[in-house]
């Protein structure tokens, strides 16, 4: 009756009435912006470097890579699925278990769904069921596990073997075991965090939940209390502290409902202050060279991992809160494009970056990651502007969703192919094989 045992029957048994119409639609627009990321992606030096991996592996049959015009073997296509769709840095958060859900758990259900011809409701589940497991185990692991591990690849392995279990329909010991061997697989360094080999952390847990789950379902034992067993994956990942859930009892609400989606193209830890940011130049008029100093304080964590300018590529600067607060005083914004090299490297950010400082505030460190607060004060002539957030906005309408796929899949697709998959993606329902979506990927987002 431990952790394991506890969360995998209740993933098992879920089912399809406890899904309700507003998550069933959320899961659609977490597709839809799953699939913006990473065709917006495809160009991108990584991303051209795993099509032409796949490219010996690609054939007529088996599953869908978002860029390759063929199909590849259902375990490839999740982890290059999982890999392009974080490259851009803009896929969905849960700020508690600090995860990037939907990078991992869609490219994995994806491909499972492809992989033994399930329709679209029974992808939606098991979408729930790896969300569920993804934020439940990080905010169980975190915050100390998140010192060295990227909890969205190693606690991804879990998710992904969840979504892929529910599609192969396994029973609640059929699942712990899926949980065992994905605890052995489990991986994903800190320490690549402004590198390419960020996103093989979250394609290579796409991949091994995948498989996870298909030895499972053969029958493979491993262990059915691996995460909370002695010298098992909590204590070896997360030290000798006791695992339990968080985020409130099972069954009281679906976790999914508690992953944002990112409204600026950046690392997370830079979104509160990027939001009081724009908070403060839309309630005042001010000019970029009129500031004289913008302080910014935020929790370890941020200042740990953004903390310093960095400006010398696109994943760097992505990292950097000096760099994307000068970018978002001068543009009002920080999408894409204000990662462009002209930007990056122009005297206006340079002359700004001077002006940045940011610390560390040790209450807002005691709070996290429930909260991520951060604030921005800045210094003009004759006045200070001051905000403060706790947790940064990641609701947008369903609008801003459309407009945010539109612009990401554009970047490499022509409107109309872009236009076809959104039509794809908006149109299923619950009886559509998933297969149909993913041949209306293949047929338009070849690169």
């Amino acid at each position: 009756m431990g952790y394991t045992y506890e969360l995998c029957r209740f993933l098992c048994g879920l089912t399809s009435e406890a899904v309700t119409d507003t998550v069933r639609n959320d899961v659609g627009m977490k597709t839809l912006d799953w699939l913006g990321c990473a065709v917006g992606a495809l160009r991108l030096p990584a991303a051209r470097s795993l099509m032409e991996v796949l490219s010996d592996v690609a054939g007529e049959k088996g599953c869908t890579a978002v860029g390759l015009g063929g199909k590849v073997p259902a375990p490839y296509a999740a982890f290059s699925n999982g890999a392009v769709g974080h490259a851009l840095e803009y896929d969905d958060v849960n700020k508690v278990s600090i995860t990037h859900p939907g990078a991992v758990v869609i490219p994995a259900a994806f491909a499972a769904a492809e992989k033994y011809d399930r329709t679209y409701e029974e992808y939606v589940l098991a979408v729930v069921s790896g969300y569920e497991a993804m934020i439940r185990l990080g905010a169980s692991l975190n915050p100390s596990h998140y010192e060295y591990w990227h909890a969205t690849g190693t606690c991804g392995a879990f998710a992904a073997a969840a979504a892929a279990g529910k599609l192969l329909n396994l029973d609640t010991e059929g699942m712990q075991r899926a949980f065992g061997i994905a605890a052995t697989m489990a991986s994903g360094l800190v320490a690549v965090f402004g590198t390419d080999a960020k996103i093989v952390n979250v394609g290579n847990a796409a991949q091994n939940g995948l498989t996870a789950a298909e030895l499972a379902s053969k029958g493979f034992t491993a262990p059915t209390d691996a995460i909370e067993r002695k010298k098992g994956y909590a204590q070896a990942a997360s030290g000798p502290a006791s695992v339990s859930f968080r985020g409130g009892a099972l069954g009281k609400k679906l976790m999914i409902e508690d992953s944002y989606y990112k409204i600026h193209a950046s690392c997370g830890h830079t979104h509160s202050a990027l939001d009081a940011l724009f908070s403060l130049m839309k309630a005042s008029e001010f000019k970029a060279e009129d500031v004289q100093k913008i302080e910014i304080r935020a929790y370890r964590k941020a200042v740990e991992l953004t903390g310093e300018f960095r400006n010398a590529s696109e994943t760097e600067a992505k990292f950097s809160m000096p760099y994307c607060i000068a970018a978002g005083l001068l543009r009002g914004k920080v999408t894409l494009e204000e990662f462009s090299p002209e930007l990056l490297h122009s005297p206006e950010v340079e002359s700004l970056r001077k002006k940045i400082i940011v610390q560390e505030d040790s209450d807002y460190t005691r709070l996290y990651p429930e909260k991520r607060k951060e604030s921005v004060r800045i210094l003009l002539p004759g006045r200070t502007l001051y905000q403060e957030v706790d947790l940064p906005d990641g609701k947008p309408t369903r609008e801003f969703l459309v407009k945010k796929f539109r612009s990401l899949a554009e970047r490499n697709l022509s409107e109309k192919k872009a236009e076809n998959i959104l039509h794809s993606v908006m149109s299923m329902s619950p009886e559509t094989p998933v297969g149909e979506l993913g041949e209306a990927i293949t047929e338009n987002c070849a690169i």
